[in-house]
C-alpha cells in the first residue's frame, strides 16, 4: 500500500496515447500526374529523366504572360507572348525550360524556375538565335543541372547541343566556324 504525503495526490499510472503509424510524406510520382508528358526518345531504362527545382527560392512569382513559348517552323523558330496572338522572330540568347507538359519556355532575363514555376522539368538550358534560326543550345542550368546525356528530351536538334562547359570555353564557334567553312568548299 502506498502512503502520500497529505498535500500531494496519489500518483496515478501515466495513460499513454495510442500508437498510430506515422504516415510518411507524400511522394512525388510522374506517373500520377494529370498532365502526362508527351513521347520522347527515351533512354535505355525506358523512362524520362525529371529534373526537380534544387533551389525553391528561386521560384519567385512572375506576370506569366512575359514569358514566351517556342513554336517551330520547319528550321525556322518563332516565339509567341503570353495570351498574345502574334509571333515574334527570335534574335537573342534565351533562358528556357522544356517543361512536363513538353512546352518549350523561354525569356532573356527570368531564371529556370521562374520559367517552370517552380515544378519539375524534362530539360533545361539556354540557347541562341540568330534570326530565327537556332545557332546552339546548352544544358547550362544551376537550378535544374540537366545531364547532357539526356538531352533528346530538349526535343531540340541534337547537333545544335553543346554541353554548357563547351559554350563557356568557346567551343561552339570553333564548330560553327569549322561548318560554315566545309559548307562554302563544296
Amino acid at each position: 500500500m502506498r502512503i502520500s504525503h497529505p498535500m500531494r495526490p496519489l500518483a496515478f499510472p501515466r495513460v499513454l496515447p495510442v500508437a498510430r503509424p506515422i504516415s510518411a510524406p507524400p511522394v512525388f510520382r510522374p506517373q500520377a500526374l494529370a498532365v502526362r508528358p508527351p513521347i520522347i526518345q527515351r533512354k535505355a531504362q525506358g523512362q524520362p529523366k525529371f529534373y526537380p527545382n534544387l533551389n525553391a527560392a528561386a521560384a519567385i512569382p512572375v506576370d506569366r504572360d512575359e514569358i514566351f513559348k517556342l513554336h517551330t517552323f520547319q528550321d525556322y523558330y518563332r516565339i509567341q507572348r503570353g495570351r498574345s496572338h502574334g509571333q515574334l522572330v527570335a534574335n537573342s540568347k534565351y533562358i528556357f525550360v522544356r517543361t512536363l507538359g513538353g512546352e518549350i519556355m523561354l525569356h532573356p532575363t527570368y531564371r529556370h524556375p521562374v520559367l517552370a514555376g517552380g515544378q519539375p522539368v524534362l530539360y533545361a538550358g539556354e540557347m541562341f538565335f540568330d534570326n530565327g534560326r537556332l545557332s546552339w543550345w546548352s544544358n547550362g542550368s544551376g537550378n535544374y543541372r540537366p545531364d547532357p546525356e539526356h538531352a533528346e528530351q530538349a526535343n531540340l536538334p541534337m547537333d545544335r547541343f553543346y554541353m554548357y562547359q563547351d559554350i563557356l570555353k568557346g567551343r561552339h564557334r570553333d564548330r560553327q566556324a569549322s561548318a560554315a567553312a566545309e559548307s562554302g568548299e563544296r
